[in-house]
């Protein structure tokens, strides 16, 4: 009987999990908006920041462009220099063949992350403009709570 308890146990608590998983994010970088996505449904918006130079699509490293397209998690990092950190899939393949054929070095470690874990005041001088390298970044409060939702594979959809 205690045996069949604690699996019990574990897989409710595994369904529970399952439930508060989200199934994709969409940006919209233009409006500086990130939207968490649950069975077609938005379930929660955040208010983003994203690279220094925002228009167009990330084509190179240190452009400071957050890039455009299909991607997905692909690792979270808990002791990032930031607070969180979801690393996306970014170059994909469309990337790398665009920067192949035009003889450039796409970039990578693109995620979307918290505030600089440097102060207390990282809160205040990072909020409402763009900042990242070419990341998308949520405070430091939002960034938990989509960490909470988020796994590796879940898709990310970059829209200008």
């Amino acid at each position: 009987m205690k045996y069949f308890f604690i699996i019990f146990l574990f897989l409710f608590s595994f369904s529970l999990y399952a439930q508060n998983s989200i199934d994709m994010i969409i940006i919209k970088k233009s409006q500086r908006v990130l939207y968490a996505v649950k069975d077609d449904k938005v379930i929660k918006k955040y208010d983003i920041a994203i690279g220094k130079n925002p228009i167009g699509h990330k084509l190179k490293e240190g452009d400071k462009k957050t890039p455009e397209g299909y991607y997905f998690i692909d690792g979270k990092n808990a002791k990032s220099k930031f607070f969180l950190s979801l690393h996306t899939s970014y170059p994909n393949f469309h990337d790398k063949r665009v920067a192949e054929k035009n003889n450039l070095n796409p970039g990578s470690h693109i995620a979307i992350h918290g505030l600089p874990s440097i102060s207390v005041l990282s809160q205040y001088l990072y909020n409402s403009s763009d900042w990242t390298d070419g990341c998308i970044a949520l405070n430091n409060k939002d960034m938990e709570e989509l960490w909470n939702m988020s796994e590796e594979g879940t898709q990310i959809l970059i829209k200008p």
